[in-house]
């Protein structure tokens, strides 16, 4: 890349110099607009010397600028890697090594048009006895130089550069954070359409408004003959300009076109992918102008929607995608709301001496598999999962999204989860594990529903006695012994064709009067 930027230096620079003689050679305007340098040895000595000052200057000042950004390709390492400010030094780096590199041209030109349209003429004269110029003649030069070679060397610099430069800078910029570097040159599109303008417009305009006003005061002491030639001199240097003018417009607004179209092409492709639902795509930013803070956006935008997705797949782990979609929707309050529904309670019995015989990483495997399971039964019977706490489960079914039979889910559900446990036990037999077992309790009630937390966290959760009793019932199948008990809300509730046996009454804490229940067995 530094072989590409230099090489497009002196290319660029070159065009500078063949359009500062063509200028000077055909079309450069004053009272006397040609050169009265003849092929003396004197000017060619000056222009090596002068031309081999500026270019020791320039090439001495980018080598001390860009030798960290040399170092860091050099080293083939990742922006990551590298320490907070060495890091936001080399970004800031990369963000004006373009500016400088262009600027530096333009200091170049400058200093040429001084040189050679101002020192040049004193010391030849003083020194060597060449013919002194007006300083009309001086200033003409100076023009020219600077201002016609100079603006459109620099101008060339700049856009080609850039275009070279933007595939460099996602290596600095992983993330695509350019905005966030401060002190960077900033160049918006406003002002490079309008630099450009002058360029292309206003310059030549200006070049050809002064060729015809030098012509015209000419015209008024010159005979027929000399007339004529003026004439034709002016027609000549009209179409040259043109014909300048429109080569020039040509090669600027195809570099300048392509700065501002080419990220927003990517972001269009990108934008249609997004549209496929494939939210992978990658967007390169290539630079901190309006442009580059639109990619930016568009990025940030992109990984909200992975987050976004990725909440919505962390959700549906627990809920059905149903319940997930409405709730995501915003179709359903989550404000607070007193409704109906069955609250499922399950409980691993003799859980405290197996933790207390087995290794933790067993014990977490064993309960990762087993609430997997179990998860996956209340799931697929519409239920949600509220919390887990320890090795107890809390679910409910028709709440947040409202249904008729959430007692038939929540029953449907607990002979699931016990079907799946045989199973599970079957496969912790192989595996050297004594077989788990559970209790469940369910109870229909009116429940408050809602929100319920802290600033800093809180949960969908569920209040009320319902809540408490269906606790209390899933305490009752270690009394009884069976695996899933029901209160009698529930067993009324129910619509499907269940086998279930009624167990004594019996008094559960926090009610004056005992408790139907009955013990669920399965289905007919």
């Amino acid at each position: 890349m530094r072989l590409k930027l230099t090489l497009l230096s002196v290319i660029g620079n070159l065009m500078g110099a063949l359009l500062t003689f063509l200028y000077f050679s055909f079309v450069s305007v004053g009272p006397d607009s040609t050169l009265r340098e003849g092929p003396s040895i004197h000017y060619v000595i000056f222009f090596v010397i002068g031309t081999g000052l500026i270019f020791l200057v320039i090439m001495v000042t980018l080598n001390r600028w860009s030798h960290p950004l040399d170092e860091f390709f050099k080293s083939k390492l990742s922006i990551n890697d590298i320490s907070g400010p060495s890091a936001e030094q080399l970004r800031r780096k990369a963000l004006q090594n373009i500016p400088v590199i262009a600027g530096s041209s333009l200091i170049a030109w400058v200093m040429a048009g001084f040189i050679f349209g101002m020192l040049q003429p004193a010391i030849l004269e003083t020194f060597f006895g060449m013919p002194s110029i007006t300083l009309s003649e001086s200033l003409g030069r100076i023009f020219g130089i600077s201002c016609i070679g100079g603006s459109f060397t620099v101008l060339f610099i700049y856009f080609c550069g850039e275009s070279l430069w933007r595939k460099e800078l996602p290596s600095f910029f992983p993330e695509g954070d350019m905005s966030r570097v401060s002190g960077a040159f900033k160049l918006s599109v406003r002002v490079r359409l309008f630099v450009v303008f002058l360029m292309i417009s206003l310059l030549p305009l200006t070049v050809l408004s002064f060729s015809a006003y030098y012509k015209a005061q000419a015209l008024l002491s010159a005979d027929a003959v000399m007339g004529g030639h003026i004439i034709s001199e002016l027609v000549f240097q009209i179409f040259f300009i043109t014909a300048l003018g429109v080569a020039m417009s040509l090669v600027l607004s195809l570099f300048v076109s392509k700065s501002v179209s080419a990220p927003i092409k990517e972001m269009e492709k990108a934008m249609k992918e997004v549209e496929k639902g494939n939210l992978d795509v990658c967007i390169r930013i290539v630079s901190n102008d309006e442009i580059g803070g639109l990619g930016e956006g568009f990025a940030r935008m992109i990984k909200g929607l992975k987050e976004s997705e990725a909440m919505k797949e962390s959700f549906g782990k627990y809920i059905t995608q149903e319940i997930r979609d409405e709730i995501l929707a915003g179709r359903v309050s989550l404000d607070g709301e007193m409704t109906r529904a069955t609250l499922l309670f399950s409980d691993l019995r003799d859980f405290t001496p197996f933790v207390e015989s087995t290794h933790p990483q067993k014990v977490v495997r064993i309960m990762n598999q087993y609430f997997s399971e179990m998860a996956e039964a209340i799931k697929q019977n519409q239920g949600l999962i509220l919390q887990y706490v320890g090795d107890e489960i809390e679910a409910v079914f028709g709440a947040p999204v409202p249904r008729d039979d959430h007692p038939d889910l929540a029953a449907r559900a607990a002979l699931e989860m016990k079907e799946r446990l045989t199973l599970l036990n079957e496969r912790f037999q192989a595996q050297g594990v004594s077989p788990l077992r559970h209790g469940i309790g369910i109870h229909t009630g009116a429940v408050l529903a809602g929100i319920i937390g802290s600033k800093e966290r809180s949960s969908y959760a569920l209040v009320g006695d319902t809540v408490n009793l269906a606790s209390r019932i899933q305490g009752l199948t270690k009394k009884f012994s069976c695996d899933v008990i029901l209160s009698q809300t529930t067993h009324d509730l129910v619509t499907g064709r269940f086998q279930m046996e009624q167990l004594p009454a019996v008094k559960v804490k926090g009610k004056s009067r005992d408790v139907m229940v009955y013990k669920l067995m399965g289905r007919d």
